[in-house]
């Protein structure tokens, strides 16, 4: 019993805005590294998003609770396994980094410390050092989020002190004729290349996702969670934005390095001595961005262990509140393929799955407002919502498919005749994706607005999201989609051969509990999602809501006026701070009714 508890027990609450924003900073800095011009703008309409999720649902998995309340746990599990698996692949490669840049700080070759080993005609570089170093990272995050967010933080102060510096240093030392032209005339297919870029690199910007699955752990998460994600993209943006125009001022386009491209910089214009700071800095960078890329993933692997995916020994926290398992799991994966592979080819799998996350998670808040299980519906407006939603999608998807074909083919045997029947083809459906985000808004009224954080400028933020992160899709290989596919199913028919059973044994253990009131009192202290009804009006037991949210006893359980008679809804007073109620999905239900003609004087509403 105690190994239950402890698997399903909360994670320790001690994290702050503060911790919050280094949890950001620390990954995106560091897993962005090599990749500072990139597209920040689908990365900030997801990060709003999110905080309107996070504050709903603080929960560890982040983008799975969401996906999964929504859109089911298939749909999650798919999505977010493909999010996991880049996770270690980025970490792994991130990480294969640091021997490189310790040489250089010691003045030394850069395969210095890495070991060549053929066997079968083939050649291995094996890394010892990112091998430890990624075991060291883990013993630190098992420790506890306290101990290992904290010194998180004070890495990650050092390295934006760096950072800053290298900035200083740069413009010190800028040439305004770099920036001539400032469009390059040399490439015809200038934007492509330049949005190509955007979606290669588009990994630097999955340090928020590292912040709200934090949620958990976080002391006040209504106000440090919007704080967290926001804050900790708009510091890495300028940041990024800061380094992205140091570096075209100080060297002309065509002579900067690909490899170690600071460091060749500030060669370049005289700064030899300054290829060491880059080098710290990097260092740094490096030791934050893995840090951070295991805790993330670790909390996204123990919440989809507890929804029964995967075997739930995996979601067991430690005696100091943390996914000591999952976290191990991780680590040792990302330490294992680091000792052995180099990702240099691997880059659209990374970001294909970050894409995919943001482009999901924009749908399900969208389909979370509109659409509240169990609440009052007419087929007529069913169909208005799902017709909107599928509009967005498809004219988002149809422009990606116009903008992707060749420019230069020719139609009836005419040059140029197709790339005119293009731009109108473009702009006609640019305005449909205009005019869809305001037709939502004028005749698909929510159904459910949270009362915490709420995405602004809703719907357009959320279908912008959906447009860009469709359209930075359409830009990757089609050789990173093919390893998707395959990478898809396998994880599917993992899901067939266990996840299914397992979910099931799950709800079975669930209608026993819920027919035994005494177990009820006990196991709603643990798992109280498992059995909380969000019924309106319903007799006991008329209505199960899906795992979907949580909340702590701040939040005040018996202020939300439920007309069904539950002994899962208990009051703040009953279980403590260890109460985790579905409240989002309870309260969405109350405010839904509530709204809702009815004569039924049994509707309940929320407080």
């Amino acid at each position: 019993m105690e190994m239950d508890a402890a698997e399903k027990g909360p994670l320790k609450r001690s994290l702050g805005p503060l911790g919050l924003t280094a949890v950001g900073v620390g990954l995106m800095l560091g897993a962005g590294k090599h990749h500072e011009k990139t597209w920040a703008i689908s990365a900030y309409l997801s990060c709003f998003c999110y905080s309107e999720f996070a504050v709903d649902m603080p929960l560890a998995g982040a983008a799975y609770n969401y996906i999964a309340g929504t859109l089911g746990e298939f749909v999650a599990w798919v999505v977010v396994s493909n999010l996991l698996f880049e996770y270690i692949l980025a970490d792994a490669a991130v990480i294969r980094g640091f021997s490189p840049y310790f040489a250089v700080l010691l003045n030394l070759p850069g395969d210095f410390f890495l070991y060549n080993y053929t066997a079968g005609g083939t050649t291995y570089t094996i890394d010892w050092w990112a091998f430890g170093l990624t075991l060291a990272i883990t013993a630190v995050l098992a420790l506890g989020a306290k101990e290992s967010t904290t010194a998180n933080t004070i890495i990650t102060i050092i390295h934006v002190v760096i950072m800053v510096f290298i900035i200083i240093a740069g413009f010190s030392k800028a040439d305004r004729s770099n920036f001539e032209p400032f469009f390059p005339q040399d490439h015809p297919d200038q934007w492509k290349e330049i949005f190509n870029g955007a979606c290669i690199a588009f990994f630097s910007y999955i340090g928020f996702d590292a912040v709200a699955t934090a949620a958990e752990e976080v002391v006040d998460p209504s106000r440090a969670m919007p704080v967290g994600i926001l804050g900790s993209m708009s510091i890495v943006s300028v940041i990024y934005v800061l380094m992205c125009v140091v570096l075209c001022l100080m060297v002309p386009r065509q002579h900067i390095s690909k490899d170690a491209t600071f460091a060749v910089a500030f060669e370049y214009v005289g700064l030899p001595w300054a290829k060491y700071v880059v080098a710290l800095g990097a260092l740094l960078g490096i030791v934050t961005g893995v840090m951070m890329g295991i805790y993330a993933p670790a909390r996204i692997l123990t919440s989809c262990c507890r929804e029964g995916m995967l075997p739930p020994v995996m979601s067991w926290v430690g005696p100091r509140q943390t996914p000591w398992v999952a976290t191990w799991i991780i680590g040792i994966c990302v330490a294992v393929i680091a000792l052995f592979t180099d990702f240099a080819h691997l880059t659209d799998m990374v970001s294909i799955g970050t894409l995919i996350v943001f482009w999901f998670v924009a749908v399900a808040l969208i389909w979370r407002r509109m659409h509240v299980p169990g609440a009052p519906k007419t087929l007529l407006r069913w169909a208005n919502q799902l017709l909107h939603l599928f509009a967005m999608i498809g004219f988002s998807l149809g422009f990606v498919l116009i903008w992707t074909l060749p420019i230069y083919n020719t139609v009836d045997g005419v040059e140029g005749k197709w790339k005119d029947q293009q731009y109108k083809w473009l702009i006609g459906l640019a305005v449909l994706c205009a005019a869809t985000p305001l037709s939502m808004f004028l005749f698909c009224k929510p159904a459910y607005i949270p009362s915490g954080y709420k995405v602004p400028l809703y719907p357009l933020i959320p279908c912008a999201s959906i447009f860009i992160n469709t359209f930075l899709l359409g830009q990757l290989s089609m050789e990173s989609y093919q390893r998707f596919g395959w990478w898809t199913l396998g994880v599917t028919l993992l899901y067939c051969v266990y996840g299914i059973f397992a979910a099931q044994v799950k709800d079975d253990k669930t209608q026993r509990r819920d027919g035994d009131p005494s177990k009820n009192d006990h196991d709603c202290e643990l798992v109280a999602a498992d059995c909380c009804r969000a019924a309106a009006g319903g007799s006991q037991g008329s209505c199960r809501c899906k795992v979907v949210g949580a909340r702590d006893a701040s939040l005040k359980v018996a202020e939300l006026e439920l007309a069904a008679s539950d002994p899962c809804l208990l009051t703040a007073d009953r279980v403590g701070s260890k109460v985790m109620i579905d409240m989002a999905a309870a309260a969405a239900v109350a405010t839904a009714v509530a709204r809702a003609p009815s004569d039924d004087s049994s509707a309940a509403g929320a407080t």
